[in-house]
């Protein structure tokens, strides 16, 4: 018999987890995701100047700085769509970036659907 499958892995955000690291406070979180999500679009804008270049150490420190924002609020996609581009700047390997980028793009996308569809999202 298969093991049965649990939504909550699968969840791009540990919503137990960034609440318990903030002491419980939704309206706190709601304000830190906004705050991720302003940054994320700044950070998209230098990452797309940054490939465009083929500027590897920027795609690599721009990687770095979202693996490591995405951590703090338990993003668990994001957090592995932004290890693989810091990994892929590392190994200047410009396909894998392009790659790496567009799945963040859609970890973003779906964070978004998701917190749509929960009750902490409601101001995000």
């Amino acid at each position: 018999m298969s093991e049965p499958i649990n939504p909550d892995k699968y969840d791009p955000i540990d919503l137990g987890a960034a609440l318990e690291r903030i002491g419980g406070d939704a309206s706190f979180l709601i304000e830190l995701l906004d705050i991720y999500f302003r940054e994320y679009t700044e950070k998209r804008r230098l990452l797309e100047e940054a490939i465009a270049r083929q500027d590897f150490g920027e795609v690599s420190e721009l990687g770095h700085s979202l693996k490591g924002a995405s951590a703090n609020l338990s993003l668990t996609r994001l957090h592995k769509a932004a290890l693989s581009l810091e990994m892929a700047g590392r190994e200047r390997k410009i396909h894998q970036v392009q790659e790496a980028a567009d799945v963040l793009e859609n970890e973003i996308a779906n964070l978004k659907t998701y917190l749509e569809m929960h009750p902490l999202a409601g101001s995000v």
